[in-house]
């Protein structure tokens, strides 16, 4: 593999890490533990792949195929942030503003009548 294709590779594994964290932030505030757990154990596997590969750019190529990772790898920290919150609010059910409030006022009301 080249420089870039390196380069791709890292932004990619970067991009999967960063969507899966933000979901397991989205899924752990909505008390879906098991979906957390889930997104945590993959994250690492993909996390571990992104430093194995970062790292290794590092310590045998040339400085513009390092430039070349930190560049692309940080884009992919940004993108990677916006899907996983796009992902995450539609599929993990955070819901609106409205709906969290409502459900913090159900709780509210709820736990008035069992004291």
């Amino acid at each position: 593999m080249n420089g870039l294709d390196i380069a791709i590779v890292a932004g990619a594994a970067m991009m999967i890490q960063d969507t899966l964290g933000i979901i397991l932030l989205l899924a752990a505030t909505r008390n879906r533990g098991w979906l957390a757990g889930i997104m945590d154990s993959v994250q690492w596997l993909v996390g571990i792949t992104t430093t194995t590969i970062s790292v290794s750019a590092f310590q045998g190529h040339s400085m513009t195929e390092k430039i070349l990772v930190v560049a692309i790898v940080s884009a992919a920290n940004l993108f990677g942030t916006k899907l996983g919150e796009v992902l995450g609010n539609k599929y993990v059910g955070v819901g609106t503003i409205h709906q969290r409030v409502a459900a913090l006022e159900n709780d509210r009301i709820d736990n008035k009548h069992s004291q």
